[in-house]
């Protein structure tokens, strides 16, 4: 795993930090499908990194019963679509 910092990180702390009303949303409301467990541990250390921190909410349906976590929406826009989970090979996921 590589060591990038992304630059907008103080960017999320400052405005995750004024903003407790924030949106947060599980990895499948984003999606729009299970991410798995590989991506959820993606999503998590980025979070940590940044300082991020997230929420849990407990969910019950035919296919999942379980914990799930909840982000601030404006992290996972910046870590989907923001180039924050950049790998060593330099590839971004992107939404969609």
């Amino acid at each position: 795993m590589s060591n990038f910092i992304h630059p907008d990180i103080r960017k999320i702390r400052i405005n995750i930090n004024k903003n407790k009303n924030m949106e947060m949303m599980s990895l499948y409301d984003y999606l729009g499908h299970a991410a798995g467990p590989e991506l959820g541990q993606q999503v998590a250390t980025a979070a940590r990194k940044a300082g991020v921190k997230g929420e849990m909410r407990e969910v019950s349906n035919p296919k999942y019963r379980g914990p799930v976590m909840l982000w601030p929406k404006a992290f996972l826009d910046l870590y989907f679509k923001g180039g924050l989970n950049e790998n060593i090979s330099g590839k971004t996921l992107l939404k969609g």
